[in-house]
């Protein structure tokens, strides 16, 4: 009975979508959203995305991010929408990316890169600090904590061998300091989603990691609202 109406659900889904799920009026579901960023919308239904992203910044939003973690894709847009886009990914990429570049040793792990703060102790220190004093190598183990928009997100690193690491993030309100719920916490990998999981604790756990390039994505009711670009290498 399950495949059954699972074939139902398919056959009204595909007569919707061929029926045109664009009113004008109504945003764009995520899908729909996605296909624009990667150009696989048809023409009627691509002109009329660009006419609703130039007048709505929540669905212009999420079309920027999708640029933004995905470099490569690229857009033939109407200059106003493309102006917007850009702007937001200019600003994206400042607000909700948090960069994180280590390298793993023997017992250790150091700090190459990053744009969050570090915690050492009790205390919390910006990197060009840390540079300033000579610290960029740790014990197997290393917190980063970076502030974004309304988030508290903090990376915890553990080194497990050289050849592998965990990954543990936690998600809190700034002002607040109480977890977030409902959300979804996804470690990807050229773009293909390793491990993704829904928590109402706010925080996730990542083991045996391979060094590599890795993007974290925090996201809420469908909602991307952090990226951790983490890049560890041996």
């Amino acid at each position: 009975m399950p495949d059954y109406l699972e074939a139902i659900a398919k056959v009204i889904y595909r007569e919707w979508k061929s029926a045109g799920q664009f009113t004008g009026k109504n945003h764009p579901d995520e899908e729909s959203l996605a296909c624009f960023a990667e150009n696989k919308l048809s023409g009627k239904d691509k002109e009329i995305v660009q006419k609703h992203l130039i007048s709505c910044n929540i669905c212009a939003e999420y079309v920027s991010v999708q640029l933004k973690i995905q470099p490569h894709l690229s857009l033939d847009l109407p200059l106003p929408l493309e102006e917007k886009i850009k702007n937001m990914v200019i600003r994206g990429s400042k607000e909700n990316l948090f960069e994180i570049f280590l390298k793993l040793k023997d017992k250790a792990l150091e700090i190459i890169q990053t744009s969050g703060d570090v915690l050492v102790g009790q205390e919390l220190i910006p990197a060009p600090v840390l540079r300033s004093r000579q610290i960029n190598e740790f014990k197997e183990e290393i917190s980063i904590l970076k502030d974004i928009q309304q988030l508290r997100v903090l990376a915890k690193i553990q080194n497990k061998n050289s050849k592998k690491f965990s990954l543990a993030i936690t998600v809190k309100d700034k002002l607040s300091q109480k977890t977030y719920k409902n959300l979804r916490i996804t470690l990807i990998k050229d773009e293909i989603e390793l491990e993704s999981y829904m928590t109402d604790s706010g925080s996730s756990f990542f083991e045996n990691i391979p060094p590599g390039d890795y993007l974290v994505e925090v996201s809420r009711e469908g909602q991307k609202i952090a990226v951790i670009d983490l890049k560890v290498k041996a």
